[in-house]
């Protein structure tokens, strides 16, 4: 006898299955395209529904990233010139801890998506987004995952919690059950679950300071995805699993 598939957790499982590689992937190709001096990210946008980051880490990151851009015509609906060349922290903290900063501003507001994006096709495509997205918001973490690493690593005690930023001041403790790492303990992923919760699931990769996570809590029914945007800035999605997942996975 055919056992037959609950739809609501086969949905989860694709998203879960595709958001995991995402996050893996996108920290690494971003990697690859800094190290060569490549600033366009229009293609990996496209395929990959990441928000990636155009310019370098720069030493001080409120220190805006000003180099000249190109400017965008009026009628692309994307970010104007002024709006590209100020990339970083484009957005005030509205409430804090002690690990990480929320901003106020409603992330799926299209004027709020100019300043988010950094590119007209970056623009286009998280206004297409919208449609499969609950609520956007950027996070400043206050500590990324690769010092982390590198604060264990000096003090030999390994890294078994890091809390992840969910929405409106919420945090996710997320307690770790794999981890692999490079040598340099600059790049890397994590999975496990949120604390107390054995049935959810939860991935982070890092290269440097860019991260991009998944969390999927079906009991709790949350389902996050943390997007990078600069360094230690990321773009958090509350999804629904039945809609998102069809629109990353290409699965009705």
């Amino acid at each position: 006898m055919r056992r037959r598939l609950n739809p609501f957790k086969s949905s989860i499982a694709r998203w879960f299955g595709a958001s995991a590689a995402i996050a893996v992937g996108l920290v690494l190709v971003w990697a690859l395209a800094h190290r060569s001096g490549n600033t366009s990210y229009n293609d990996l946008s496209a395929t990959t529904g990441s928000n990636a980051p155009h310019p370098p880490p720069l030493a001080n990151r409120n220190i805006p990233d000003t180099r000249e851009v190109a400017s965008t015509p009026p009628e692309t609906g994307g970010p104007s010139r002024a709006e590209r060349a100020t990339r970083l922290r484009p957005l005030g903290v509205a409430r804090e801890s002690d690990k990480h900063q929320w901003t106020g501003e409603d992330g799926k507001d299209t004027n709020v998506i100019r300043r988010l994006a950094h590119n007209v096709l970056e623009y286009q495509r998280m206004v297409e987004e919208n449609a499969r997205v609950v609520r956007r918001q950027l996070v400043y973490r206050k500590e990324t995952a690769a010092a982390l690493v590198q604060r264990a690593r000096f003090s030999r005690e390994p890294i078994r919690q890091i809390a992840l930023p969910g929405l409106d001041g919420h945090e996710i403790r997320f307690e770790i059950t794999l981890t692999d790492l490079n040598a340099s303990g600059q790049e890397g992923t994590f999975a496990g679950h949120v604390a107390g919760r054995v049935d959810s699931l939860v991935t982070l990769a890092f290269k440097g300071g860019r991260e991009a996570f998944t969390v999927i809590s079906p009991s709790e029914r949350v389902f996050l995805q943390g997007d990078p945007r600069e360094p230690g800035e990321l773009i958090v999605k509350s999804i629904d699993p039945e809609t998102y997942a069809a629109g990353v996975c290409g699965t009705p």
